[in-house]
């Protein structure tokens, strides 16, 4: 029989084993089929890096839920849902701000900004974190993670960094160095994991694990920074970073508070799961997510980037076309997903018990219940745009804010009518499906009206 200490020890020689032939192939393949420069050859090595990188945290799935319990990865998912939050505020959204400079060296004072409001964040997160472990001011539900708060800090300030120096790699067109960051963190994540797994019970390794991993992806960046641009680091003044942190206020001020929404509709579910019905049943629901959300949401990423490029265009040229280009996609998705989704809805429990264990079929049923949400995901999130696209941010949110307060009730309802967690993550299930349902609709009639008002204007030409 193989101890807990032996099997972790052998995942973690295989992982890297793992990570260092992924990593040699994924470059050969890039070198050999990619595109030699433009657009496409960026979109493919970051979306194929982003890919390799949550493949390979699902593929050791299997590793790690032979090591720590539901309740754990639940305080794991506890753990996550703060850092969303958190993550939004950490930078500002001065992120964003990156791109917009046209000399470099105010991009890299506004960079500078966003990385003095990841510190300043940080330090409030500790005093809270030192407040709460003295005078605890948390909801009970997330007593899982007294004793362990303090890396939340360590994550704010590693993630908060990592997204201000993405956007910066970003503006240098630097797809390959995101790409190998991700790769990079999901590496570093799933050693730690494993390794504090051989000596520590509990939650501390995966918690541990996703501290070092935004650590070390912005490490990554931070050191490639200084080795480029030493003398540009050097001039960064802080009249200057004042002067662009007022010039871009509207991103605190603003763009903030939409983006917590939509963080919200992500987070709060398992925040609601954790305090009505405790840290196991919110572990069951962190590891349907992480095997039927993610790789739902990279594939519907990949394809939303060439819709949007594309339909930015046609709204404005060929209604019409943009018309047959969203039917299109969403037929293809429609296709593409319905066999996964089919197959989870009748043998989820099953698959979960034989490639998780025993302890995991819990998830297997969670995975049932929600299949036809990721599915409904899936075929929105590639016009998720749309209604951007077409100026029609008031609609847009409008349903944000329906569908975070729809989620809220059909989190809230079933505990307070006496149902168990089974009921409530059906209700949640239905609830998102039926939401993003209405948002397809919503882009579908917003592309109609934009064909009618272009037939008008062409019968009203031919007039004159």
């Amino acid at each position: 029989m193989i101890s807990r200490a032996g099997f972790a020890l052998t995942s973690m020689r295989t992982v890297r084993s793992m990570m260092t032939t992924i990593t040699q192939s994924f470059q050969r393949l890039s070198d050999r089929w990619l595109p030699h420069g433009g657009f496409a050859r960026s979109v493919s090595i970051l979306a194929g890096g982003t890919a390799l990188a949550q493949g390979l945290a699902i593929m050791v799935s299997p590793i790690l839920t032979r090591i720590y319990k539901p309740s754990e990865f639940g305080a794991l998912q506890i753990f996550i849902s703060l850092m969303m939050f958190a993550l939004v505020a950490a930078a500002g959204r001065y992120e964003l701000a990156v791109l917009l400079p046209e000399d470099e060296q105010s991009a890299i004072d506004v960079l500078a900004v966003a990385v003095l409001c990841v510190c300043l964040t940080t330090i409030f997160c500790t005093g809270i974190v030192v407040i709460c472990h003295y005078h605890w001011i948390l909801p009970s539900s997330m007593f899982v993670m007294h004793g362990l708060l303090w890396l939340l800090p360590l994550s704010i300030l590693g993630g908060g960094i990592y997204q201000a120096m993405n956007y910066w790699a970003m503006r240098r067109d630097n797809y390959t160095q995101i790409a190998q960051s991700k790769f990079t963190q999901a590496g570093a994540q799933i050693v730690t994991q494993l390794g504090i797994g051989l000596f520590v019970h509990g939650p501390f390794g995966l918690l541990m694990g996703d501290s070092v991993g935004r650590i070390t992806g912005s490490g990554r960046f931070l050191r490639d920074l200084w080795r480029d641009y030493p003398e540009k680091l050097r001039a960064i003044r802080l009249s200057r970073m004042m002067r662009l942190a007022i010039r871009y206020r509207d991103y605190p001020l603003v763009s903030m508070w939409g983006t917590l929404i939509s963080v919200s509709v992500g987070a709060l579910p398992p925040l609601f799961l954790a305090q009505y019905y405790g840290a196991q049943g919110t572990g069951w629901f962190a590891l349907v997510n992480r095997v039927l959300g993610v790789p739902a949401a990279l594939i519907g990423l990949s394809i939303a980037q060439v819709y949007v490029s594309e339909a930015a265009k046609l709204s404005r040229s060929d209604p019409k076309r943009l018309m047959y280009l969203f039917l299109k996609t969403a037929r293809h998705m429609i296709y593409l997903g319905l066999g996964p989704c089919v197959v989870f809805t009748i043998l989820a429990p099953w698959i979960f018990q034989f490639i998780f264990g025993h302890a995991w079929r819990e998830a297997g049923v969670y995975a049932r219940y929600l299949a036809f949400m990721f599915y409904a995901s899936f075929i929105d999130a590639p016009v998720t745009m749309t209604l951007s696209i077409l100026e029609r941010q008031l609609a847009q949110f409008a349903w944000d804010i329906s569908r975070l307060m729809f989620t809220v009730v059909a989190m809230v309802l079933p505990y307070h009518l006496g149902y168990g967690a089974r009921i409530a993550i059906l209700s949640y299930g239905v609830t998102v499906t039926l939401m993003y349902g209405v948002h397809w609709t919503l882009s579908y009639f917003a592309i109609n009206r934009c064909v009618k008002q272009g037939v008008v204007k062409v019968t009203s030409a031919a007039q004159a």
